[in-house]
């Protein structure tokens, strides 16, 4: 996974003005939380966005980084999926 980028690696570069602060740390947890550098986090993201379709490893669960985990009421509905019924199992 980490060599993906190393292959098409060339001598361009970029510098990036006024990156917002929390656009900063969701970057950067994103890159510790993926076990990334820095620049590979930042690479996969300009790649994902701009490849329409592009499917990454991460991208099923976009909507969860940053997102502090679950709350009461997806612990609460996890929890109600878990109930047994136990009529539904007797044998008539």
């Amino acid at each position: 996974m980490h060599n993906m980028y190393i292959a098409g690696m060339s001598n361009i570069q970029y510098t990036i003005r006024n990156v917002p602060i929390d656009l900063d740390k969701k970057l950067r947890l994103r890159s510790k939380k993926s076990g990334q550098t820095f620049n590979e986090t930042l690479l996969r993201a300009l790649d994902s966005s701009i490849v329409p379709g592009k499917n990454t490893p991460s991208s099923d669960l976009d909507w969860f980084y940053g997102s502090g985990g679950l709350g009461a009421e997806e612990l609460q509905a996890f929890a109600a999926q878990r109930i047994i019924d136990e009529s539904a199992w007797k044998s008539k």
